[in-house]
């Protein structure tokens, strides 16, 4: 099965993934999400998101929306 995950990230760290069955909801949650501002006192970070296919993902592992 394949699936699209939508990973996030805080700067260049990675902060988050989850799978889902359609790329709909992985390009919703991505344009909501991105662009958030976190001000830290090394300065102010980003959150970005992203959505990439995953060809092969073993529903039995990995919950998929």
């Amino acid at each position: 099965m394949s699936a699209f995950v939508l990973a996030c990230y805080m700067a260049t760290v990675a902060s988050g993934s989850i799978y889902f069955k359609s790329i709909r909801d992985c390009l919703f949650y991505s344009k909501h999400l991105s662009g958030q501002q976190l001000e830290t006192k090394d300065g102010i970070k980003e959150y970005n998101c992203m959505c990439k296919l995953v060809p092969q993902i073993d529903p039995e592992k990995v919950r998929i929306y």
